[in-house]
């Protein structure tokens, strides 16, 4: 098969990108691994006026990697007041945890044994009913993050603390007759950095939710459960446009995908996969949840 010489160079730069992409992981991979192991110093702290809560779940596919993720998250250049694992009862205890998470309890992590495994939702339904009035910071448990992410998500928050800020996003894209587009028509991931009802904020990169951002049905676990299973984004945002609440992607020059490092082999178990097909997809579940609580009307109202 014939490639172009500008091909030929397209590909060259993507294997080079793709190969330093998975030796950073690799560097940091094993440099958070010998904090978690031989650190001491608290991975929390009270920097700021607000109580700033970080939240994520994890389940037995990944929970013996998660300290990798949460090492990040301690060495943020903002510390977070409280960095929770939530962790259902079911599956997990005091017994069977991975050794690195129990050295990080005891430099500030906590671990809460839920009641439920409720998915996805786990990480903001019982933080969020434990701390109502703080800012709450979800984030998944299959990246490294970068050492800024909760500094410039704090940090846009008191610039327009009205908003919902992420550092991943996608617009939700109308058609001429200003209806909604399926999913896999929208801009995946939007560059937009504009407030708007558009804005589809992705938990992968870390979301700011403030006190008062969500509707009143916000932990209304049997609905949610029902109409969106496994789709916590859906949930939240159709919960923050309800409340009339305008989200933001952050705006940053450098790429997302050199940044926020994909721990290797945790995808094999992500629900992106189910959340596309077509029988369980984000689409179906959105027409469900738009409709329960007659929201098109809100989306449609301006960008």
């Amino acid at each position: 098969m014939f490639f172009s010489k500008s091909s030929r160079k397209r590909k060259q730069r993507n294997l080079e990108r793709a190969l330093s992409a998975q030796q950073r992981l690799t560097e940091l991979s094993l440099k958070y691994l010998d904090f978690s192991l031989n650190r001491s110093d608290s991975g929390i702290g009270n920097q700021k006026k607000d109580q700033l809560v970080v939240s994520l779940t994890s389940h037995s596919h990944r929970v013996n990697d998660v300290s990798l993720t949460i090492e990040s998250l301690f060495q943020q250049s903002l510390k977070a007041d409280k960095i929770i694992l939530c962790l259902a009862k079911d599956e997990f205890s005091s017994c069977n945890l991975p050794e690195l998470l129990k050295l990080q309890q005891q430099r500030g992590l906590e671990i809460d044994f839920c009641d439920e495994d409720l998915g996805p939702y786990t990480k903001f339904y019982y933080t969020l009913k434990k701390y109502p009035d703080s800012l709450i910071v979800t984030v998944d448990d299959d990246l490294l993050y970068p050492h800024d992410m909760l500094d410039l998500l704090y940090r846009a928050y008191l610039e327009n603390p009205s908003c919902v800020h992420c550092h991943r996003a996608h617009r939700m894209i109308l058609d001429g007759r200003s209806q909604l587009l399926p999913y896999k028509q929208w801009e995946r991931p939007t560059q937009e950095s504009s407030p708007s009802r558009l804005i589809f904020p992705t938990g992968v990169g870390g979301v700011l939710y403030f006190p008062g951002c969500f509707a009143d049905d916000i932990l209304d676990k049997k609905t949610f459960m029902q109409l969106a299973p496994n789709s916590d984004d859906v949930w939240l945002k159709a919960m923050s446009l309800k409340k009339g609440v305008l989200c933001r992607r952050l705006q940053d020059p450098r790429p997302w995908d050199m940044r926020f490092q994909v721990i290797e082999g945790s995808q094999k178990s992500a629900l992106k996969r189910q959340n596309k097909s077509k029988r369980s997809g984000n689409d179906s579940k959105i027409r469900a949840v738009f409709d329960r609580y007659g929201l098109w009307s809100s989306l449609y109202a301006g960008t």
